[in-house]
């Protein structure tokens, strides 16, 4: 990997990380069972794409954007998150899709 993608992670790691220290975005919530109201970005349309951010027990997360588009997800631990920070990812897609941060896979439907 060049430098350069190293900095621009630090970089989008370091605005995600100061976008959920300082006000987490909370749009039609879709919260499950165990996890806080508010601690996910919960449904909605983002860049045309119908996207559901499933929340996760234990963790606060807002997705960061890089030049208008969807880079990683950043989960602050909150009551019984096991990590401190978690950083994840994402692909680039264009459609419908349930994020699910963590171990379980994402189901992504790809616009025909």
């Amino acid at each position: 990997m060049r430098a350069t993608q190293f900095v621009r992670r630090g970089l989008v790691a370091f605005a995600a990380l100061v976008t959920l220290t300082f006000g987490l975005s909370g749009v039609a919530s879709a919260q499950g069972p165990g996890a806080m109201p508010g601690t996910s970005p919960g449904a909605g349309v983002d860049n045309g794409d119908a996207i559901v951010y499933v929340p996760v027990p234990g963790y606060a997360y807002d997705v960061v954007h890089t030049n208008g588009e969807r880079t990683a997800i950043l989960a602050v631990g909150i009551t019984g998150g096991v990590n401190p920070v978690v950083v994840e990812f994402l692909p680039a897609f264009s459609g419908a899709a349930i994020i699910t941060p963590g171990p379980t896979a994402d189901m992504i439907a790809p616009r025909p």
